[in-house]
C-alpha cells in the first residue's frame, strides 16, 4: 500500500509558482485584451473570488492531490487499470491516461450540472456575474471535497500513472485558469485554438444565463468531449452574453459568507427576479 504524502516537489516547486505566474499574467492581460465589457468592479469580484477560493483551494492541496497521487502509486504498485489491462507500451499508455483523464473530468462537470446535490455547489461558481480569471478558482469547498472521490475513483480505474496525475493536473489547472479568463484572442486565432482546447470565447458560452448554452462546453483541456456528446456551441457572440445564474442578479447579496451558505438553500426556478426566463432571441449564425 503506497504512503500518502503530502509534498511532491516537481509540482509546489516548479509547476505551483509557473500557474501563479500564468494567473497573475492572464489577470493583467485581460484589462487589455478585453473580451467581454465587465459589469462590476473587477477588483471587489477578485476579492470575493479569492475569499471563496481560500478554503477550496486548501482542499485540493492538502487533500484532493495527495489522493489524486495515492490512487496514481497504488496503480502503479498493483498494476491495476484500464490502461494496464490493454498491455500498452509506456508513451501510449501515457497518452491514453492524459486523454481519459481529461474525459471524466469532463463527466464530473456534465455531473456538477445535472446532479441536484452537486449543482446546489457548483452555483456558487457560476453565481459570477462577471467572468475573468478569479472566477476560475471560485469553487466551494464542498464541491472540491466531493470530487475528491469521483476524480480518485476515476484514477484508479484508468490505472493513471501517478508522474502523469501531477502534470495533468498542472494542465487542468493552467487550462481552467485560461479559459475563464476575459481575454480577447485575434479571430483567426481563437478559431483555430478552439479546435484544440477550451478558449475564453468556448468558455464564455457556458456561463451564459440561457440555459441551453449554459448546458454547453463542458470541456476542460480538450473541446472533443463536447462534440462527441453534442454539447458543444460555438454560435454565440460574446456581446450578446449574459454572465451568471437567473435568480443571482444582486452583486451586493452576494457576500463570501453568502457564497459559503448557497449550497445550503434549495435550488430556485431557472428565472430572473421578474419571473421571466432568458432565451436567445436574437440571431447568433456568426458566433462571434
Amino acid at each position: 500500500m503506497p504512503k500518502l504524502k503530502f509534498f511532491f516537489p516537481w509540482f509546489d516547486r516548479r509547476a505551483f509558482p509557473v500557474l501563479a505566474g500564468v494567473v497573475a499574467g492572464l489577470y493583467l492581460l485581460e484589462e487589455v485584451l478585453v473580451l467581454r465589457e465587465q459589469r462590476q468592479s473587477k477588483l471587489k469580484r477578485s476579492l470575493v473570488n479569492t475569499a471563496v477560493a481560500a478554503t477550496g483551494f486548501a482542499v485540493v492541496r492538502a487533500a484532493l492531490l495527495p489522493a489524486m497521487v495515492w490512487a496514481g502509486e497504488l496503480t502503479d504498485r498493483r498494476r491495476f487499470g484500464l490502461v494496464r489491462w490493454l498491455g500498452l507500451p509506456r508513451p501510449a499508455r501515457y497518452a491514453l491516461s492524459f486523454l481519459l483523464l481529461d474525459y471524466t473530468n469532463y463527466l464530473w462537470h456534465v455531473l456538477t450540472h445535472r446532479v441536484p446535490l452537486l449543482f446546489r455547489m457548483h452555483r456558487v461558481h457560476h453565481s459570477d456575474l462577471d467572468m475573468d480569471v478569479t472566477t476560475g478558482f471560485r469553487f466551494h469547498l464542498g464541491e472540491q471535497v466531493f470530487s475528491i472521490f469521483f476524480r480518485g475513483g476515476m484514477i484508479a480505474l484508468i490505472g493513471a500513472p501517478a508522474r502523469l496525475v501531477l502534470l495533468y493536473e498542472a494542465v487542468f489547472e493552467g487550462c481552467t485558469a485560461f479559459h475563464h479568463s476575459n481575454l480577447r484572442l485575434p479571430d483567426a486565432v481563437d478559431r483555430g485554438l478552439s479546435q484544440l482546447m477550451i478558449t475564453p470565447r468556448l468558455h464564455g458560452i457556458h456561463h451564459s444565463i440561457v440555459k441551453e448554452e449554459f448546458n454547453s462546453n463542458f470541456g476542460v483541456v480538450f473541446p472533443f468531449w463536447d462534440a462527441i456528446h453534442g454539447t458543444r456551441r460555438t454560435d454565440v457572440p460574446q456581446e450578446a452574453i449574459t454572465i451568471g445564474l437567473p435568480p443571482y442578479r444582486n452583486a451586493a447579496s452576494l457576500t463570501v459568507k453568502r457564497l459559503h451558505e448557497m449550497p445550503l438553500e434549495p435550488i430556485r426556478p431557472w428565472e430572473l427576479p421578474d419571473g421571466s426566463v432568458p432565451r436567445r432571441t436574437v440571431p447568433s449564425a456568426q458566433g462571434r
